[in-house]
């Protein structure tokens, strides 16, 4: 038994496991473009544009609520990885 990350971190550059067993990728995008559309729409409504500021309001809680939640979750199944077990002998993977 030893820890999944310390096994594939010890694999040949070229060997089959290492992608099946590779951490698991981080969130892609992010907050800052909704963040963006919430600082573009605060704009326009100060500007007098009130359907076009409250619809870019909108639009960017909604991406920076999804882009929070992916993040979360891509955070979480890296925490899971590197917490699980693997056997060396079956390759049979253990999550705490």
């Amino acid at each position: 038994m030893q820890l999944l990350s310390l096994h594939v971190g010890g694999l040949p550059a070229g060997a089959p496991n290492r992608e099946r067993f590779a951490c698991p990728a981080t969130a892609a995008g992010g907050p800052l473009p909704g963040l963006g559309l919430i600082v573009l729409g605060v704009l326009l409504l100060v500007g007098g544009e009130a359907r076009v500021g409250v619809g870019l309001l909108g639009a960017g809680a909604v991406w920076a609520l999804v882009a929070h939640r992916l993040s979360e979750q891509a955070a979480r199944a890296r925490a899971e990885w590197e917490n699980t077990r693997i056997c060396l002998a079956c390759t049979e993977r253990w999550a705490p």
